[in-house]
């Protein structure tokens, strides 16, 4: 019985911290994550800027409150180097556009997190 004991109890210990991160991850479905580049001729230069868009395609309200270019080694700000306000609503079809201060082709990885757990999109 003691042999039962000392084998039972550190696997009955365990199991409750690896049930613990079930059921936390985000369906990547729920978010459309694009990268576009908009043109935009200048007096005194033309600009192309790299343009991340995070839209809601669920029904459910969803709150983002991080996203990570590249692991953070890309930066965003919005229009105009506004900064981007997080945490971000969104409903059904509403949007949040990052203008990214890194080039369209270093673009690897966005990871969020929203109030319904963590997604990562890949782009290479």
């Amino acid at each position: 019985m003691n042999k039962l004991k000392t084998f039972l109890l550190p696997i009955l210990l365990i199991l409750p911290l690896s049930l613990s991160g079930c059921g936390t991850e985000f369906n990547p479905e729920h978010m459309e994550v694009t990268l576009n580049t908009e043109y935009s001729p200048g007096g005194l230069y033309d600009r192309t800027y790299v343009i991340l868009t995070i839209r809601s395609l669920d029904a459910n309200p969803i709150t983002l409150n991080k996203v990570d270019v590249n692991n953070g080694r890309c930066g965003y700000t919005a229009r105009y180097r506004n900064p981007i306000q997080l945490p971000a609503h969104f409903q059904m079809g509403q949007a949040l556009e990052l203008y990214l201060n890194c080039s369209y082709e270093s673009i690897v990885k966005v990871d969020i997190e929203t109030d319904q757990g963590a997604a990562s999109y890949r782009f290479k």
